[in-house]
């Protein structure tokens, strides 16, 4: 995939400690070789010289095209972003590994080539199996810190799940042919009518329990419905099991009892689905303008092989709505946290997701940014679209938000519609579960 190949590229080149590494990699090998000739050495002594720099070229690039790529696409929402872009996982499997087996493995047998041609008295060694079984060493040093990467740092890739189901109704069935309303018309009731006229389900999660370790669940037997174009504030006070619950909803992460479904007959791919996390799902050691072309070619179809117009970036309504044009160049760790957070928001929005999931997105930023996003959030909620934001900005539940649910001590304890609090003041006393204290003896009087 063209996509994650690139985004590699990019963050190796934007890594100067990573590109030291790479550049001594490559340059160690060749000046041992190139010394072997100059120093009269025999051949036992230039194949102990060879085989220090296969050695150090394996050491140099193995970890860094094989371990560094997927762990860090697990801190930074890459992951996410791939899996919101409708693509299966495999192909980012399949890219991962031709990243981390195609270079080193086309430098290994260059470097063999010079050794052949600048040091006769390798050559015999050289053509025959052991210079084979030397020159795919680094291949398969590669090859197996890759799979390890995958089972140990990136275990949690493998335990992904489909989440998006056709025909999720309000029974908890799902019905293949989309639940609508037949021609024929016996049996219909007063109530059925007025059921077919609710908006259709959203999200639907089914006495769902998961934990990351199976005695300790996280969450246990929650039971959530979201109709569509409804706007969902999660509360609950840290770790209880907030983004874990997004996790599930998306598939990324596999509960150990029931279910969590996104209704395929209303988000028809997951590239309508945008999932907000705390990294903003930027790379940090890519420019905006780079992250923004990532995601670009994420989303490239066939039928669309340029979703947003990259070269007016700062054209675009929803970067002047943001600000963000003067800080398209600018490398994402280097901005500011409120920045930050815009330009996650814009890189998701950019592709017009149906379904929207934010993680916490007045955290730590600026009044004008958390206003933009209550502004952009108002608007999105008219326009039909289904926004489910975890937050502990209770301010911004009572502007956004149609409808709280309140997580605590694992379970699902509290759901509520806004309208039925008569102020701010009583709904806060609600969202807080009456555990607000007056006056608290931090052992400071004397």
């Amino acid at each position: 995939m063209k996509a994650v190949l690139y985004k590699d590229l990019q963050q190796v080149r934007h890594n100067g400690a990573m590109l030291v590494v790479v550049i001594i990699g490559i340059t160690m090998p060749l000046l041992l070789i190139a010394g072997i000739t100059p120093m009269g050495l025999d051949a036992k002594a230039g194949g102990t010289m060879l085989q220090f720099a296969i050695l150090s070229l394996t050491m140099g690039l193995a970890p860094t095209l094989s371990l560094d790529a997927i762990r860090d696409d697990l801190g930074n929402g890459t992951i996410v972003a791939v899996r919101a872009c409708g693509r299966p996982l495999r192909q980012y499997f399949t890219a991962q590994l031709a990243y981390a087996i195609i270079p080193i493995t086309a430098l290994s047998l260059a470097l063999m080539t010079f050794a052949y041609l600048d040091a006769p008295v390798l050559r015999t060694n050289i053509a025959g199996p052991r210079g084979i079984v030397l020159a795919f060493t680094p291949t398969l040093a590669s090859l197996a810190l890759y799979f390890w990467s995958i089972v140990i740092k990136g275990k949690a890739l493998i335990m992904t799940t489909t989440t998006l189901v056709p025909g999720v109704r309000a029974d908890g069935s799902a019905d293949a042919q989309t639940g609508t309303i037949g021609t024929d018309m016996s049996g219909i009731t007063a109530d059925s009518v007025a059921s077919s006229l609710r908006p259709p389900l959203a999200i639907r999660v089914t006495d769902m329990t998961f934990g990351y370790k199976r005695d300790r669940p996280v969450l246990e037997h929650i039971n959530l419905d979201v109709p569509a174009g409804q706007s969902l504030g999660i509360l609950g006070y840290n770790g209880v099991g907030k983004t874990t619950l997004f996790g599930v909803i998306t598939g990324l992460l596999r509960p150990q009892g029931g279910s969590a479904a996104i209704n395929a007959d209303v988000f028809h791919s997951m590239r309508e689905v945008f999932q907000l996390t705390d990294s903003g799902n930027l790379s940090p050691t890519m420019t905006i303008r780079e992250n923004l072309k990532f995601r670009a070619m994420l989303y490239a179809t066939h039928d669309d092989p340029h979703p947003i117009d990259l070269r007016h970036l700062d054209q675009l309504p929803m970067i002047q709505a943001f600000e963000l044009g003067e800080h398209l160049d600018k490398k994402v760790r280097d901005l500011s946290s409120g920045l930050k957070k815009r330009a996650g928001i814009v890189a998701g929005m950019l592709f017009d997701p149906r379904l929207i999931l934010l993680d916490e997105p007045t955290n730590a930023v600026d009044p004008v940014t958390r206003q933009l996003l209550i502004d952009l959030m108002k608007q999105l909620k008219a326009d039909g679209r289904t926004i489910l934001t975890i937050t502990h900005d209770l301010d911004y539940c009572w502007e956004v938000t149609d409808r709280v649910v309140i997580l605590d001590d694992r379970h699902l304890i509290k759901d509520c519609r806004l309208v039925d609090f008569a102020d701010i003041d009583d709904f806060k006393q609600a969202a807080t579960l009456g555990r607000g204290r007056a006056h608290v003896d931090f052992g400071l009087s004397r």
